[in-house]
């Protein structure tokens, strides 16, 4: 009986360390290994450059009305001077 546990205890470690050999050494999946870079430095650029255009996009729109608003001033100035 106690030949027959250990028979069934060797082939379980047998079994749960064979998936763990053949995914690391399968070069053949056709997977291509991936630098941790590319896994999260390109995303964090690419979302830093679209929050980048976000602010500025914004900071136009701010600058633009300001402007807006100084000319409206200045012509309401005119007005109340006349």
């Amino acid at each position: 009986m106690e030949s027959s546990h250990a028979l069934h205890l060797t082939r379980r470690a047998a079994a749960l360390t064979l998936p763990l050999l053949a995914r690391s050494d399968d070069s053949s999946s056709g997977e291509k290994p991936v630098s941790n870079f590319l896994k999260s430095g390109v995303p964090g650029i690419i979302v830093g450059v679209i929050f980048l255009a976000a602010c500025s996009v914004c900071c136009f729109f701010l600058w633009r009305n300001k402007q807006r608003d100084a000319k409206e001033a200045a012509a309401t100035r005119e007005w109340n001077e006349a």
